[in-house]
């Protein structure tokens, strides 16, 4: 005759040592708030091999993590969760939990929000450490995952509440941001759960856009998981979840944020959201290219090279670069009809399509480099142009009266390289040639704008500047995230971080003067005159006119 077996989820004797702590402390004297809960896991000195056993990586496809229930009292629970890579929970609460604290064995994702009657918003987002632990209270609304590629990890969760309750986390709030609908469960907290699994159902949950940005990536992925492991979808959902992910309307949802955030200059006045915002479009640019199957290309102009003039290079030429170079034509008497110029970064060709229409120079006698092919392909439309580094420069093969570098091109070049550009510039220039180009000071951070739209606001460009130090040497770098609302479809493109070398003007100075006879300075907008002491110029912009010979 065999023996009953005890229930060992009602007996923490069975417990790991660490875990038997927790458990005893939490019978003897329960902890009067979130921050003693985490105090009493933190010195139970729990370890990742004291969980093991719970472990469930197995988990099916349709539940978004492994949950397995450790220990169970009458006022508290003890849980492992398991998490493969890519695992998410949904938005969600703990149902009538006062008090608890989670553990981490692995590089967690972890955001919080809040919930009010103005719907729901990401508060902060960050990655775990392996042992962090983090308080829970009633009030927690909050997301847990794995963010990593190819990392498994489990996590321990301990859940209380002050009075006896039969199912401590039960009817904890699920927050359905694409139908608008808080569910009320009693179990996992998965994404696509069957009706079955909600206690009730309440209108509510609208969040902003980041908020609903994430929500709809992480449902997508969860929903492309089940369909990839068979598990059968209502026809056409997986394909509907998407659309709505990438839904062109919802431009208005992000100007609606962007007002909150920008001020009227186009500088940040909220940094944590500001941060947040980024954060998901980074995450959703990602997906989406997954998605649509395309790689990530070396080439970060890949997809911007379509929207730069209007975001960048028309507005560029508005406000300062077709005034610069008129004031060249004229101030050095350059009879463009008659010269040859060389373009070095000449981008999308813009810039040197105005000086044919506008300043007399023949198609025949313009030529462009740059270093992305996706932006010779679009100069190529307007210009002769071919892909080409500055630095391969070779007057063996052409020389030419004039060579233009527009929106300081030669600033994203190594700063140990910015001499030997310009030597290798000045060795292609026929003597009396002149070089005219322009640059940014080393305070140009203080104009740079956050936020830049163009089309009436159906491309977007939210950009995120810094000053960085590398061996004694300062750049601004530029982290670029662009929008475009032009179709059905959201297509959001992330450059990367760009960076720009910033030198003195002086330095600046002495780089030209080592090649050229004649180097003049002159600020972009004003095009009044730098002088030599001066550290900066009130536009933040600046160009140098250099003659050789």
């Amino acid at each position: 005759m065999k023996t009953a077996q005890p229930d060992q989820t009602s007996t923490y004797q069975y417990l790991p040592e660490s875990l038997q702590k927790i458990a005893h402390q939490l019978k003897e004297s329960p902890p009067g708030n979130p921050g003693e809960m985490r105090k009493i896991v933190m010195e139970a000195n729990v370890q990742a091999g004291d969980l093991v056993q719970w472990s469930d990586f197995e988990h099916p496809v349709s539940d978004s993590y492994g949950r397995k229930l450790v220990y169970k009292a009458d006022n508290f629970e003890i849980m492992v969760m398991s998490w493969r890579p890519g695992d998410f929970s949904t938005i969600h609460d703990h149902g009538y939990t006062q008090w608890g604290a989670v553990q981490v064995f692995g590089p967690a994702e972890h955001a919080t929000f809040r919930y009010d009657e103005e719907g729901l918003m990401t508060l902060a987002r960050w990655r775990m450490k392996p042992g962090d632990v983090v308080g829970v209270s009633h009030h927690l609304v909050h997301q847990m995952g794995n963010p990593t590629p190819d990392k498994f990890f489990l996590s321990l969760h301990v859940y209380g509440t002050y009075e006896a309750q039969d199912n401590v986390t039960g009817e904890a709030r699920l927050f359905d941001l694409e139908n608008g609908q808080i569910h009320r469960v009693n179990g996992g907290v998965f994404f696509a759960l069957p009706e079955s699994e909600y206690v009730s159902s309440e209108p509510g949950a609208m969040g902003d856009f980041p908020t609903h940005l994430r929500h709809m990536v992480e449902l997508s992925r969860r929903l492309g998981k089940m369909k990839t492991a068979g598990i059968e979808l209502p026809e056409g959902r997986w394909e509907e979840v998407i659309f709505k992910t990438f839904d062109a309307s919802q431009k208005v949802a992000l100007w609606q944020k962007l007002v909150q955030v920008i001020d009227e200059n186009g500088h940040v006045s909220d940094s944590i959201q500001w941060r947040i915002l980024n954060c998901e479009l980074k995450n959703a640019a990602a997906f989406q290219r997954q998605v649509e199957g395309v790689k990530q290309s070396g080439d970060s102009f890949m997809d911007y090279a379509r929207m730069y003039d209007e975001l960048i290079c028309q507005p560029c030429m508005d406000s300062f670069m077709r005034r610069y170079l008129f004031f060249f034509q004229e101030k050095f008497g350059v009879d463009f009809s008659s010269k040859s110029l060389i373009s070095l970064g000449c981008g999308t060709g813009l810039v040197e399509k105005f000086m044919m229409d506008e300043l007399g120079l023949r198609f025949e006698q313009c030529y462009g480099i740059d270093i992305s092919e996706a932006m010779i392909n679009e100069a190529r439309k307007r210009i002769q142009a071919d892909v080409g580094d500055i630095l391969g420069l070779d007057p063996s093969v052409k020389t030419w009266d004039i060579a233009f570098s527009g929106l300081n091109v030669l600033q994203y070049l190594p700063a140990r390289k910015l001499g030997e550009a310009i030597s290798k510039i000045a060795a292609i220039l026929e003597d009396g040639g002149y070089f005219v180009g322009d640059f940014i000071t080393p305070d140009h951070i203080r104009w740079y704008p956050n936020l830049m739209s163009a089309d009436e606001g159906n491309i977007v460009s939210l950009r995120t500047p810094e000053l960085i130090e590398e061996g004694g040497i300062n750049y601004q770098e530029s982290e670029i995230i662009n929008l475009d609302f032009g179709g059905k479809q959201m297509k959001i493109n992330y450059a990367g971080k760009h960076k720009r070398y910033l030198p003195a003007l002086y330095r600046m100075r002495q780089l030209f003067g080592e090649h050229f006879q004649e180097v003049s300075l002159y600020d972009a907008t004003s095009l009044a005159e730098i002088p030599e002491w001066a550290d900066s110029c009130a536009s933040t912009r600046y160009v140098v006119v250099a003659r050789k010979g």
